[in-house]
Order: structure tokens, then C-alpha cells, then sequence
């Protein structure tokens, strides 16, 4: 088993696969260790490479499915609309992230995919992804882990309801360091991709307590902060946040609603 997590810097140009080593699935840094073959069966099923810019969409909600994307390199942020018909985010991908699975069941995409930045995607039609994992099971297996890591995500997110405001930032903190770490990347010093109003559209809080508690959390020395790159100084301290309770009104203070 070969590790697909190559440094930082080494790139693929889009040509058919010939051999392994001219397989751009080298350089896509999924959050799980994958077989440099089995990987390169998604650089042969891909049917195109998508570039996207910032805030270009890759698909709306209700759009009719027929493809899954996997992401090379960039990140996304989805999005639904609240009881309000506002967009809500409710999640943040990153390169190795499988999008679309939220259409499998109805047939047409369930929330909108915005780019964060620029990144690319390969399009990868749903049946002829189908058909090779009938061949593959390995690849199986990684699809039914994209499958159980999208479940595990919204179960996180759900667990947002029972926290305060300093526990909500200190797990999307926590959960971007860690899929850092899975791609091979630091998980202490990073940059966030989406902004501060991202961040407290999809933690349901303000822009203004997401300003104050990044305040909080640098002046205690939990983190450093310089614009969008963040270096986690105190891992411990950020989990202990985590098993604490809430102290007080003041904790929930700038807490949005949603459904």
C-alpha cells in the first residue's frame, strides 16, 4: 500500500493515463491512504477537469445529478436554504473530498457548491463509477468511506445546537487542523479559505462574535493570527473547550438560529 501523499508543489499536467507515474492522481491528497493505482481509476474515469474561480458554482440545488466531482485541488463550501431562504453553509470540502453524494437518493443536488477559491475538480459520471467499482473493490471501499465520512460530518455539525459559541469555533478549528493532518499537510499552521462571514454563516453565529471570540482565543494565546493564516498554539485548550460546559448568557451571545 502505497501512501498518496506527495509534497507540497509537485504537479500533473491533464494527459491520458499511460502509465502510473504519469497519472495525475498523484497529486490528489485524499484524507485516507489509497493505492496509487486505485487512484489513477479515478484520473481514467473522469470525463473532464473543471477549473473554477472564486465563487464560480460547480451546481445549484435541484440541478438534475449525473456527475460526481472529485476535488484535485481548491476548496468549496455548500450551501441549502434556512426557513428563511437565506443560504445556509453546511459544510467546507477540501482536494480528496467526493461531491455530490447528497443527489444519489432523489436524483438532483440537494445544496449549491461555491468555490472558496481557485480549484480544480474531475467530473465523474455516477455510472460509469458504479460500474468500476463492480470491478474494484477497493474503490468500493472508498466510496463507502466518503459515504460514512459525510454522515460523520453532519452528525458533527448537528452537535452545534448543544454548544456555545467558543465550542463551535474551537471544533471547526480542531476539524480543519485534522483534515490538514489527513492530507498530508500541517494541522497546526494553516490558512483559512473562507471568510469570517462564512464562518459564522455555517457555526449559526455572527460576523462580529466570530471577530471577538478569534480575538479571545488569541489574546488567551490558544492561536496566532495574521489576516486568514492561523497557527494553533494550544491544542489542549482548544479541546478542553470541547468537554467544558457553557459559563454563562455571555457564551451564547451573537448564537444564530437555524432549522
Amino acid at each position: 500500500m502505497i501512501d498518496l501523499v506527495l509534497q507540497p508543489g509537485m504537479s500533473a499536467t491533464a494527459r491520458p493515463v499511460a502509465t502510473i507515474p504519469d497519472c495525475a492522481a498523484r497529486d490528489l491528497r485524499f484524507p485516507f491512504a489509497i493505492d496509487v493505482r486505485e487512484a489513477c481509476r479515478f484520473d481514467a474515469l473522469a470525463v473532464d477537469r473543471r477549473r473554477l474561480a472564486c465563487d464560480d458554482v460547480l451546481f445549484r440545488g435541484d440541478q438534475p445529478f449525473a456527475m460526481m466531482y472529485a476535488v484535485r485541488f481548491g476548496s468549496l463550501k455548500s450551501s441549502r436554504p434556512d426557513h428563511r431562504g437565506q443560504p445556509h453553509i453546511t459544510a467546507f470540502h477540501m482536494s480528496g473530498d467526493l461531491l455530490g453524494l447528497d443527489a444519489i437518493y432523489t436524483g438532483r443536488h440537494a445544496s449549491t457548491m461555491c468555490a472558496l477559491e481557485d480549484c480544480e475538480v474531475w467530473e465523474l459520471p455516477y455510472g460509469r463509477l458504479l460500474e468500476a467499482m463492480h470491478n474494484s473493490a477497493p474503490l468500493m471501499q472508498r466510496f463507502h468511506s466518503a459515504l460514512s465520512h459525510e454522515i460523520v460530518r453532519e452528525q458533527a455539525v448537528a452537535l452545534y445546537a448543544n454548544m456555545n459559541g467558543a465550542e463551535r469555533l474551537a471544533s471547526l478549528l480542531l476539524d480543519l487542523s485534522s483534515q490538514y493532518i489527513e492530507r498530508g499537510y500541517s494541522g497546526r499552521r494553516f490558512r483559512l479559505r473562507m471568510s469570517r462571514a462564512d464562518i459564522g454563516n455555517y457555526l449559526g453565529l455572527t460576523i462580529e462574535t466570530i471577530s471577538r471570540l478569534l480575538g479571545r482565543f488569541r489574546n488567551e494565546g490558544w492561536i496566532a493570527l495574521h489576516k486568514r493564516e492561523i497557527e494553533l498554539l494550544d491544542y489542549e485548550r482548544l479541546k478542553s473547550l470541547l468537554i467544558s460546559a457553557p459559563t454563562g448568557l455571555e457564551s451564547h451571545q451573537g448564537v444564530l438560529s437555524h432549522p
